[in-house]
């Protein structure tokens, strides 16, 4: 069985026990479409080094719904970029009409992570991967109905966006014990002229991830994100990603 079956097969079913025990939704309000069976998305990364920029590969997120007997549909959601000296390549399981977390998988240079979302509790562990031996944690932290962290843009164009719209939304961070509260605010709507879609109508809302505040501008039309930027002040750094696949408008 080819690797990439094997894991959302096991996904698939450790959606059911999640579902089973964890509350149905992580905020009220949030609904999610997707607009086909599986969907790829490609954005080009601009990194801003004390105000310089320079292209740094690309985002490529690719979803895909996943129907399993006796269980709620659910997204499954993979993305690869560019980070830690190579390649991450990070995988959540959400439910597909609500987008409570699931299940988390994150393969990266120097780690990897794996956790399953029951109950109010994320449970798995981490493997640091070393050359003189690889050492692991196990991981167990209250959580409640949570949203992946993994996922931030797809949960804030699955918002209820309307000018002055403001929330508390709860999102996973391992590193930072679970369960994370960060106000997401619409600061404006207005036409912004992106590099390979042109003037879009947009919503521009600001996240409060700690350490790296985000912006993300959400196509007002078809709830397409367009563009997201993190900012880290501490390192005088910024990415930024902007959407390259058109738009099905």
């Amino acid at each position: 069985m080819p690797a990439r079956i094997r894991l959302s097969f096991a996904l698939a079913l450790l959606s059911r026990v999640a579902f089973a025990q964890s509350p149905s939704t992580a905020l009220p309000g949030v609904r999610f479409t997707l607009p086909r069976a599986t969907d790829t998305i490609v954005y080009a990364r601009t990194v801003t080094r004390s105000g310089t920029d320079s292209a740094s590969g690309t985002r490529t997120v690719s979803m895909r719904a996943i129907a399993s007997p006796g269980a709620p549909a659910t997204l499954e959601v993979v993305q690869r970029f560019p980070g830690g000296g190579g390649e991450i390549v990070d995988t959540a399981l959400a439910d597909l009409s609500t987008l409570r977390a699931m299940a988390h998988r994150s393969h990266q240079p120097a780690r990897t992570m794996r956790f399953t979302f029951v109950g109010e509790r994320a449970q798995g562990s981490v493997v640091f991967l070393r050359a003189t031996g690889d050492s692991t944690v196990a991981v167990d932290q209250a959580v409640g109905a949570i949203f992946d962290s993994n996922i931030i843009e797809l949960v804030v164009a699955s918002l209820p966006l309307r000018d002055g719209y403001a929330a508390d939304v709860p999102f996973f961070i391992y590193e930072r014990g679970g369960r994370v509260m960060m106000p997401v605010t619409v600061t404006g709507r207005t036409s912004v002229a992106f590099p390979r879609l042109g003037a879009r109508d947009a919503w521009v809302v600001t996240v409060g991830v700690p350490g790296a505040p985000a912006t993300v501008w959400v196509d007002a039309t078809t709830r397409a994100v367009l563009r997201v930027r993190y900012d880290i002040a501490a390192r005088a750094l910024a990415f930024t990603d902007d959407r390259v696949t058109p738009l099905r408008d």
